[in-house]
């Protein structure tokens, strides 16, 4: 859960500057922003996913562990 939301904070982070970058100096052209916030969005929504499978995961796991679940 870490380190997944790490990736999350990063690419949100990132995805802000870039929108900030591009709306004070239109650094890029507005076709390719998008394309690169929707890429970093569909990024941003598959760590989020990941991540909480794999918290569901391992949560499920130690508490068959320590015999709550069957």
């Amino acid at each position: 859960m870490k380190y997944g939301s790490i990736v999350c904070t990063l690419l949100f982070i990132l995805s802000v500057i870039l929108a900030v970058v591009q709306m004070w100096f239109d650094i890029i052209a507005a076709d390719v922003f998008w394309k690169i916030q929707l890429t970093l969005g569909g990024f941003f929504i598959i760590a989020l996913g990941v991540t909480l499978v794999f918290k569901e995961y391992l949560s499920e796991k130690e508490l068959k562990k320590k015999g709550y679940l069957d």
